[in-house]
């Protein structure tokens, strides 16, 4: 399907969910849908992405009844969104394999969620002037970001796996499995906490502000947590990396495992797997050497021998005798 094509399809989402409005948002609704135009920017184009995000907006606003270009500034919010993502090919990845790549995608889905907002907030700000501030803030900016933002970190990951651009490495099932627990762990302790408390509100009002007050310390927390979730699973992952990296270098015959040493001068089990890895690789070398050493001294002797034959042939030869019989016959006379 086209860019345009899956356009239609985020329109047709969106006009479905803008029936089931956040609280307190009267234009903002929960949009799982958003992972769409940014799995688009990251498997086809950044333009791509562009485009579905776009066409998307103007078709489910169209759909809503809130008009087709009223709020074009979110149209182009909707395309940045997809675009921007799609940017993570120009850092040189293709397939997210590592944590590297899976950190830049993340990274990538909750700056493009934060900029494209950001950039329809100015555009009403200068030209527009739905908004009220600073009363729109909560019932329009934050609602936007972190729908957006929680949506597009949790759902991405998931549709570029179903599309084999997410490859299930060690790495990758490591950092999304860790993720996946620091996402439902802290959401879960927001939503419960704002529950509990909902008895001691004295209006709605005030619980929806608590609600998005959890919502914001929520990604603020996720996003400190996923940083801290890198270092540690590349704490990781990065010496098994390398000692399967190191694996392949002896299978190809290079023996010369240097890098492996920052890893042998741990005390762990990594360590000691580093170490046993390089003295293996040091025992294959050693023999090689000496089996080499054995066959050229083996095809020396072989040589040798050869030449021995050659020699002792010509000498039966009758051709060699006759030239020895005439020779003897000419010191003779």
């Amino acid at each position: 399907m086209t860019g345009c094509a899956w356009g239609v399809v985020y329109g047709i989402m969106n006009g479905i969910s803008n029936t089931a409005l956040l609280p307190s948002a009267p234009f903002i609704s929960i949009r799982p849908q958003i992972a769409l135009p940014i799995v688009m920017g990251i498997i086809a184009h950044p333009v791509a992405g562009f485009l579905v995000g776009f066409t998307g907006n103007v078709i489910g606003d169209g759909i809503s009844g809130f008009g087709l270009w009223k709020f074009w500034n979110w149209h182009l919010a909707n395309g940045l969104i997809g675009f921007l993502p799609g940017m993570i090919r120009y850092f040189g990845i293709g397939k997210i394999t590592t944590v590297r790549d899976f950190g830049i995608l993340e990274m990538g889905v909750i700056l493009a969620s934060g900029v494209s907002v950001g950039i329809a907030v100015l555009l009403d700000y200068f030209f527009l002037h739905f908004m009220k501030f600073p009363e729109s803030f909560p019932s329009w900016i934050l609602p936007a970001f972190l729908t957006d933002s929680v949506n597009g970190f949790i759902l991405v990951p998931v549709l570029l796996m179903m599309t084999g651009r997410l490859i299930l490495t060690l790495e990758i099932r490591t950092i999304t499995l860790i993720t996946a627990l620091l996402v439902m762990a802290i959401l879960s302790t927001a939503v419960s906490t704002t529950w509990s408390v909902r008895d001691d509100l004295v209006s709605t009002e005030a619980m929806i502000e608590i609600f998005y007050l959890s919502g914001i310390v929520s990604v603020l927390i996720i996003f400190a947590g996923f940083i801290a979730s890198i270092a540690f699973v590349r704490r990781i992952t990065d010496p098994l990396s390398r000692l399967t990296r190191a694996a392949e270098d002896v299978e190809k015959g290079i023996y010369e495992l240097k890098p492996l040493d920052p890893i042998s001068r741990r005390n762990d089990e990594l360590g000691q797997l580093s170490r046993v890895l390089q003295a293996m690789a040091e025992q294959v070398r050693t023999r090689e050497n000496r089996l080499l050493l054995q066959v050229q001294e083996l095809q020396i002797k072989i040589d040798l021998d050869r030449k021995a034959r050659e020699v002792a042939e010509i000498v039966e030869t009758e051709y060699f005798k006759t030239l020895k019989k005439k020779a003897r016959e000419f010191r003779s006379s």
